[in-house]
């Protein structure tokens, strides 16, 4: 006898299946903390001691009409202006840089950007300073003030954009660790 086959048929209650998505980790390897570059507390100090240097020189700037003379060999004093200019430059960029190199020490991004700005203070301060400065040496107004002026700023952009690089650093390595 043959048996037939019977006709295979579900029953029950039709329900909602919820599928939760489930989170996989697949690497279980300990987390390790990195170590920070020391390259940002190295060049920070080194901005401090250059602000250092900012702020302590500035009242040596009130020295350097001592033996200034024309280019007739005549003895000149260095106008107000000149003094004004050269210590609150020093006195601000010095600051700023100090705060700045501080910040860099401490691994913090506003730390480069400050030292950028008294760059930046510095470098103008130069340029107006040099201006200054030569057109009291120049008494035949033959315009060596504006002169010296722009060879003050052109000497001091490459000063500047190097020790710019350099205050630069942190930022360009991978590791650099600044927030």
């Amino acid at each position: 006898m043959e048996e037939t086959p019977k006709p295979v048929t579900l029953e029950g209650d039709p329900s909602v299946i919820s599928n939760e998505q489930t989170t996989v980790f697949v690497n279980q390897a300990p987390v390790l903390p990195v170590q920070k570059n020391s390259a940002a507390k190295v060049i920070g100090i080194l901005v401090i001691i250059w602000g250092a240097f900012n702020l302590l020189g500035a009242p040596l700037t009130l020295l350097l009409d001592f033996g200034a003379t024309d280019f007739d060999g005549n003895p000149i004093s260095y106008p107000t202006e000149y003094y004004v200019v050269s210590i609150l430059a020093a006195i601000s960029a010095g600051s700023i840089a100090i705060y700045g190199g501080y910040q860099m020490t401490q691994y913090q991004k506003k730390g480069i950007w400050l030292t950028f700005g008294a760059f930046a203070i510095a470098w103008v301060s130069t340029i107006v300073a040099g201006a200054i400065q030569g057109n009291t040496m120049d008494t035949g107004g033959t315009g060596f003030g504006a002169g010296m002026g722009a060879m003050s700023g052109v000497c001091g952009i490459f000063c500047y954009a190097i020790c710019g690089i350099i205050v630069a650093i942190p930022l360009m390595l991978s590791d650099g660790g600044m927030e």
